[in-house]
Parts: structure tokens; C-alpha cells; sequence
């Protein structure tokens, strides 16, 4: 089935989270990307397993890899070697896109930087995605998305007072970053069909961070103020929180933003007496008191299931929402009718068998986007792209994998540890809760 990117060539030379997150999307649009993986580097992501057991192929399993690497082909090849970098000059003269994100310089030093490859292919779109971007002070250092958090300032605002900042998450400007990168790229792209001309995008994750705190900055310009930490209330509305439900760790996010939802959330709690007082009369009011209206608050919310009273408060006009765990995000009836978690059979010799992914937050009406195959085991087309892509006879291809500038199999990988059981996870603390079912609960 056609997506809107049918016909272009996207060749991902990335690693981590941002990039490959970019170019799966664009493979679900019907991008063809080819995955250009080594088999000589340690492959850093392993951590998540099926079961929580590698098998023999167990450099295939790694979740985060499978998540991020769909929609791809995939093609081995050794950058260490004159072959090597040949075959991906070859590989760029037949396609509209490269991105890497390696520190500055490392392509250049392997001979294909962008001035190297702009005489391979005159109006390529090269991105290359670094920390800090290729100018500045700060160019030679190296940056990860975990970090940017509180670089770009967005841990000032995360936090309890009482505690410090904390991070929102353990990737959460990688998607950030990942998304933009779709807009840098399609950008280019628009323009080299208008010009004929390729360019070089030098992309930075730290402006990208920069970017989203907007709100911070601008109060600094306009007030010379500072925001401070606030855990989840808010700096002039109350009541705004999460508030306890029924049942084990159960909460629902509850944001009064007027008057008018002031007075619909206290028709839908009954109309208590204490919602009458003076003191929550108004929005200034309310917000003053706040420490005392969160627990009476409280005392109506822990009657309730979270999605109970979340649909309450939405049928009345109030922002409201469940907390909901990966289990209940899963399941929920919303994303079930919209399509948005996708089954993905994987090949047989990875021993993965069918998973569940996360799609795309759009639906096209007349364009297809959708996980278009499962992310490519090592080398699984090395002889499609180099044969059939590149022209290359068998006797070539099988002079290459002699020579290690192909292979499917790791070079020097240490096979990772099953690590502690779930059922053990849950007794330390370090999960919430094991579902042994869950694949019967997921259907797969």
C-alpha cells in the first residue's frame, strides 16, 4: 500500500534514540530506509528482552532496538574498512537522504562528511544530528538526550520543592528531537524539489530542548522572573493536581482553569458546603488556598475508580484525566478504535514472534502510514542491497563478508545477562507489577 513518502531513500547511519526514531516514522509513511548497522561495534542497547530470556540470536531481541529500527532495512557494513566506505558512497549516489549522528568531525574523517558526499550526490539532504551543533563553544562536547532535560532548563520547573528537580522521563526530548527532525528533513527535501539543490542540515538537541520552554523563557523576558519548582500545581491556577483514587496507586489529574469549571466540578462532586466557603470563592482565592482545597479535593476523588471520575468530571466540562500505567495505555478503548497500537509479526529466527508497537500520533485520509515491516534482524539484506541495489555479482558479496565489510553475526559481543526475574522486580521495588498473562491480554 502507498504511503505519502513512497519513492524516497532515507539511509539511517544512527544510533540511540532521537534519529532512528525519525526515520521509522518516515519508513511508516513508505520511506525506504536502510539501516546501515555493524556487526564490529558493541551494540550498546541491549537491555529489554522478550520474556526476559536473550536466545541464541540474542543481538536481535533487544526491545528498544526492535521499537526503534521498524520499518527499516537492514544492511551491514564495516566503516573501518576502503570497501566499506565505498560501498557507502555507492549507496548515497543512489538515494535522497543520509543522517548520522556522530560527534562533529567523525564522518569527515571517514571521507563522508557532507563536503565529501555532496560530489557523490550533488543535491543530497545530509543531516547530521549532534549535542550541541557544529558551531559554538560547545560543539566538541558529546550530548545525549537524557542530559538535556535539565540543560535547556526543564528541570527547574520538574520537581517537589521539598525534594529537587527530577527528569520527566528516561528519553523524553529523543522524541522531541526525533519529531523535528521529520519537519528538517521534509523541509529539504521540499526544497531540493523546488531548486534541485541538496544541503547539509546541522542539527542541534540542545536548541531543540531550548525550544520547548518557551513559557520559562519568555516570562524572564517579560517579567524578569524565574520559574521554580512546583511539582503539579500550577503558577496561578487552582485546583490543579493529581488526586488519589481508589484502589493501589490510582490517580486522576484534575485542571481548573475558570470559573466556569470551578463551578461544574463542584455541581458534579454534589455541591460539599466546604466548596461554598469564601475562601475557594474565587479563582485568586482558590489559589491562595490551595494547600487546603487539595485535601478536601482528595476526599471526593478517593471515592471513585480514575476512569469513573475522570468521565464524571469530562461529562461536566471539567479537564480531567486517568493516570493510567502501561497496561491500562494498552488497553484503552480509545487508542483500540483509533488503531494506534500495532501488531508486528517478527521473523521467525529472531524468536521475538508478534509484539505490540506504538504508531504514529496522525491518521492521513488518503495516504497510508503504517509499521511496514519489523525492524531487520543484523544483515538481514545485505544481499538485496548490495546485489540488487548496488550491483554487485555473488561472488563479490561473498568476497565482502571474507573480507568482515559484511556480516550477521557481532564481532566481540558479550552475550548479556537474564538479569532478576520479574516476579523478583516486583519484590524489590523496582516494578510496579508483573501481568504473567500479558500476552493473552494483549492478543498476541
Amino acid at each position: 500500500m502507498n504511503g505519502p513518502l513512497e519513492g524516497l531513500r532515507i539511509i539511517d547511519s544512527t544510533t540511540m534514540v532521537a534519529m532512528p526514531t525519525a526515520l521509522h516514522l518516515m519508513g511508516d509513511m513508505g520511506a525506504e530506509v536502510i539501516k546501515v548497522d555493524s556487526h564490529t561495534l558493541y551494540r550498546s542497547e541491549m537491555g529489554l528482552f522478550p520474556d526476559n530470556k536473550p536466545g541464541p540470536r540474542y543481538w536481535d531481541q533487544d526491545s528498544s532496538f526492535n521499537a526503534l529500527q521498524r520499518s527499516k532495512l537492514g544492511l551491514t557494513l564495516n566503516l573501518q574498512t576502503k570497501q566499506g566506505v565505498e560501498m557507502m558512497r555507492d549507496l548515497v549516489r543512489v538515494s535522497d537522504v543520509l543522517v548520522e549522528n556522530n560527534r562533529a568531525g567523525t564522518m569527515d574523517r571517514l571521507g563522508l562528511g557532507w563536503e565529501h558526499l555532496r560530489k557523490v550526490k550533488p543535491d543530497l539532504v545530509y543531516l547530521s544530528n549532534t549535542g550541541f551543533g557544529y558551531t559554538g563553544p560547545w560543539r566538541s562536547y558529546a550530548g545525549i538526550g537524557r542530559m538535556f532535560e535539565l540543560t535547556c532548563g526543564l528541570s527547574q520547573v520538574t520537581g517537589y520543592p521539598d525534594e529537587g528537580p527530577r527528569r520527566v522521563g528516561s528519553a523524553f526530548f529523543d522524541l522531541h528531537v526525533g519529531w523535528t527532525a521529520v519537519f528538517a528533513l521534509l523541509a529539504a527535501l521540499e526544497h531540493r524539489n523546488k531548486t534541485g539543490e541538496g544541503q547539509w542540515i546541522d542539527f542541534s538537541m540542545y536548541q531543540i530542548g531550548v525550544a520547548t520552554m518557551g513559557d520559562a523563557l519568555l516570562d524572564f523576558i517579560a517579567n524578569g522572573r524565574n520559574g521554580a519548582l512546583m511539582g503539579n500545581s500550577h503558577p496561578y491556577y487552582a485546583p490543579h493536581g493529581v488526586y488519589p483514587c481508589k484502589g493501589d496507586d490510582k490517580w486522576v489529574a484534575i485542571a481548573i482553569e475558570s470559573d466556569q469549571q470551578w463551578v461544574a466540578l463542584v455541581k458534579a462532586m454534589g455541591s460539599p458546603e466546604w466548596a461554598k466557603e469564601d475562601r475557594f470563592a474565587d479563582a485568586f482565592s482558590r489559589f491562595k488556598h490551595q494547600k487546603a482545597l487539595d485535601p478536601l479535593l482528595s476526599q471526593w476523588t478517593a471515592g471513585h475508580e480514575h476512569t469513573e471520575a475522570m468521565n464524571l468530571l469530562q461529562a461536566a466540562g471539567v479537564p480531567a484525566g486517568a493516570v493510567y500505567n502501561a497496561k491500562e495505555e494498552l488497553l484503552d478503548p480509545q487508542f483500540k478504535e483509533r488503531g494506534f497500537f500495532e501488531k508486528v509479526k517478527h521473523h521467525p529466527d529472531s524468536s521475538i514472534g508478534t509484539r505490540v508497537y506504538v504508531g504514529r500520533p496522525w491518521k492521513m485520509s488518503h495516504a497510508q502510514s503504517f509499521i511496514r515491516r519489523p525492524a531487520p534482524m543484523l544483515g538481514e539484506h545485505n544481499e538485496s542491497i548490495v546485489s540488487d541495489l548496488l550491483g554487485h555479482s555473488e561472488d563479490e558479496v561473498e568476497e565482502l563478508y571474507d573480507l568482515a565489510v559484511l556480516g550477521k553475526e557481532p564481532v566481540n559481543q558479550q552475550p548479556p545477562g537474564r538479569g532478576q526475574s520479574p516476579e523478583r522486580q516486583v519484590e524489590l521495588g523496582t516494578l510496579a507489577a508483573y501481568d504473567p498473562d500479558y500476552k493473552k491480554v494483549l492478543g498476541i
